[in-house]
């Protein structure tokens, strides 16, 4: 028996963006729910060059996902955006036309891991939604509503990280984990 889960996630977290690139290459990714989350809510729009400090966070992060995913590409961004725009709008998109929504939403991680676009503005976000036809989306009360939902939930489980899949029988599997592990707790 397959399994399905929900998958919280952020789009700055590079483990997040990774998990989500091997669930698809594994065809794993309409097993799963997605429910953005932001893990850094205190982030600034528009997002700002990361100090040392942070910076070298960010480094250690990316390092580490090309260490467990070398076929990823990713690159090392300049910061890290909030990202509570972006989940509003792939929550409205994806109400739109779901499986569309699910390529805008990757197409959006995509533009901030690979090309370092700073997807709290609400103009790249935009110009990514025009490449899908989604000119006419728009975050309404009701995309803001589960957003915060979402973000209750995942506070919730209590675990305080990203990813974090649920299984449809309450099993949780926290971080990027190997093909196998996945392959196993989706019951393949």
């Amino acid at each position: 028996m397959r399994h399905k889960a929900i998958l919280y996630s952020d789009f700055n977290c590079p483990f997040c963006y990774a998990l989500e690139e091997r669930l698809v290459a594994q065809h794993l990714a309409g097993f799963i729910q997605w429910r953005g989350v932001q893990h850094a809510p205190e982030l600034p729009v528009p997002m700002q060059m990361a100090n040392l400090g942070f910076s070298q966070s960010i480094e250690r992060e990316v390092v580490t996902v090309k260490e467990l995913m070398p076929e990823i590409d990713i690159a090392f961004p300049i910061g890290k955006p909030n990202t509570l725009k972006a989940i509003q709008y792939s929550i409205a998109a994806s109400r739109q036309d779901p499986l569309l929504g699910m390529v805008f939403r990757h197409t959006l991680a995509r533009e901030f891991w690979v090309n370092g676009e700073d997807i709290s503005d609400e103009s790249v976000i935009r110009s990514v939604a025009h490449q899908f036809q989604f000119d006419s989306v728009r975050v309404d009360s009701a995309a803001a509503s589960e957003a915060d939902r979402w973000q209750r939930e995942w506070q919730h489980l209590g675990t305080g990280s990203v990813p974090t899949l649920v299984r449809d029988d309450g099993e949780v599997l926290l971080g990027l984990q190997p093909v196998e592990v996945l392959k196993t707790f989706f019951g393949e």
